[in-house]
């Protein structure tokens, strides 16, 4: 009774000892993909007895305690992403140019809204910005005097990278758009570092369009610059892991939380999908293109390319449909407006995800041990894929040359050869194995900036430095000058002693 009584008391002390937070949240995106990750970590603080607040696009599927949201407009990106499919505009210039458009003015439209104007006279702990393209809401931090943590969907880039200073490490780490395992010689080193140059002009015109955006929402005379504003984050989760990638290095406040939004239990699935998934004999194909593209949107031609291979099989396919149902579906095929993609990988029975390729859903095949046929649409998705394929879990497909013939040949090599089951599991093994769940390490650091005020002892005073001083160049130039100088200084007054002892020496011969 003594020990128990004892045991309580600890117990008690501990949760006293626990402080509660209050705690904003804006992610200002328009695809539901990246909010579900911010979503997951304020869910997971509302759980350990903070206050928070979220503000996106996007609204949870069932209430929460302590989880307060409001919700706001958006840009929709319909005609964009079926242009992606239709068109096959993902990668190009004025796709990208648009996307950036886009996510600028959700941002804006996130900013005006009169309910995020109503609670801007309360105080919050600590401000989180889901990052996307539009960086100009990090002006919230000073306006509510709280420090910021950055929330990346993705992994390292110079556009998170600046917020807090960190090495980008060009000459031995891929760019996430360009992906791999490394670099295997001088072309690939070539390769990187003109598509790292790139992006520095990508991130200048980036910055340089934003800080218009900024000054309106945050003007200097009552708020700090725009470029300080960019420098003062004190944390950056980047929702990757090494194991998807490479090894880099980091700053102590750049923390990998890849996973976050996979729940270690899954939430149990609606009745007709459940049955539909526990009573797959043969097992199921999971078929998702995201939360952004539509499969309504595919040409027709490759529709009928994709039906009629599921016509052959005899596995069922949960299909993500975004409209009321699949003309001329087999009656081996189930669709779905929208599918809990996370709860579905995790059931026994679905052995192949066929997939676009975006990080979240590669996080989730490989949490669960699920291989995945590839169909990269835009973006990073080619290297996500592809990554998977180098390490013999995936197979690629070219979206533009997909037919019947190119589809069925990969669908049903994906169900027959067991070997990509089989080497997805020691992957999952590794993928898993943590001292903690992405969950509790996002949480514990997001706890930790706020009790100590914004943790100024991560700070990387790099981060305040130019390019010329973070490379030390000016002090290069700097000893460039000071041997110039001496060797001109030495070689002048080699040159005089020289003059004068010949001046002397023929003084003395002609006497």
């Amino acid at each position: 009774m003594k020990f128990a009584l004892s045991g309580l008391f600890i117990l008690l002390c501990c949760f006293a000892q626990h402080e509660a937070y209050r705690i904003l949240c804006i992610y200002p995106s328009s695809g539901r993909s990246h909010v579900l990750v911010g979503q997951a970590l304020l869910k997971g603080l509302a759980e350990r007895g903070h206050d928070v607040t979220m503000v996106s696009p996007f609204k949870l599927s069932k209430p929460v305690n302590n989880y307060r949201e409001i919700v706001t407009q958006k840009v929709e990106l319909g005609q964009m992403t079926k242009d992606f499919l239709q068109k096959s505009t993902g990668n190009s210039f004025m796709g990208i140019v648009q996307l950036f458009q886009s996510q600028f003015r959700t941002a804006e439209m996130v900013l005006e809204d009169p309910q995020l104007q109503a609670i801007k006279n309360e105080n919050f702990d600590l401000v989180i910005v889901g990052y996307f393209v539009a960086d100009f809401v990090l002006g919230l931090g000073p306006h509510f005097n709280a420090p910021t943590v950055v929330l990346f969907s993705a992994g390292l880039s110079k556009l998170t990278a600046d917020f807090v200073g960190n090495p980008r490490a060009i000459s031995t780490v891929p760019h996430l758009m360009i992906g791999g395992r490394g670099m295997k010689g001088f072309g690939d080193r070539l390769k990187n570092f003109l598509f790292s140059g790139v992006e520095n002009v990508i991130s200048a015109v980036a910055s340089y369009a934003q800080a218009s955006y900024y000054e309106r929402f945050f003007p200097s005379d009552r708020y700090p610059k725009y470029t300080d504003v960019r420098r003062n984050v004190s944390l950056v989760l980047l929702n990757t892991h090494f194991s998807q990638s490479m090894p880099r290095p980091y700053l102590p406040n750049v923390v990998e939380v890849g996973g976050l939004q996979i729940k270690a239990k899954p939430d149990p699935l609606p009745k007709d999908i459940r049955e539909w998934l526990d009573g797959a004999e043969h097992g199921v194909v999971y078929f998702c293109l995201g939360s952004n593209l539509k499969s309504a949107d595919l040409p027709q031609k490759k529709l009928d390319a994709i039906l009629n291979t599921f016509a052959q099989l005899k596995q069922r396919v949960l299909w993500k449909w975004e409209s009321e149902s699949i003309p001329n579906a087999p009656p081996n095929v189930l669709s779905k407006s929208w599918l809990p993609q996370d709860d579905v990988l995790a059931h026994k029975n679905v052995i192949l995800f066929i997939s676009h390729g975006g990080l979240g859903g590669v996080a989730e095949a490989k949490y669960h041990g699920v291989p995945v046929l590839g169909i990269p649409i835009f973006a990073e998705q080619f290297q996500n894929i592809q990554a998977m394929v180098e390490e013999g879990i995936a197979m690629q497909l070219n979206y533009q040359e997909l037919d019947e013939t190119s589809f069925s040949r990969a669908v049903n090599i994906m169900v027959r050869e067991h070997r990509y089951r089989e080497k997805i599991k020691e992957i999952s093994n590794v993928y898993r194995d943590r001292p903690l769940s992405a969950l509790d390490t996002a949480c514990y650091w997001v706890e930790y900036v706020a009790r100590y005020s914004g943790a100024p002892q991560l700070h990387y005073p790099g981060s305040e430095m130019s390019f010329f001083q973070l490379e030390s160049l000016d002090v290069i130039g700097f000893l460039l000058v000071v041997v110039y100088l001496f060797v001109k200084v030495t070689k002048l007054i080699v040159t005089f002693i020289f003059r004068k002892v010949f001046k002397t020496q023929r003084k003395t011969k002609i006497n």
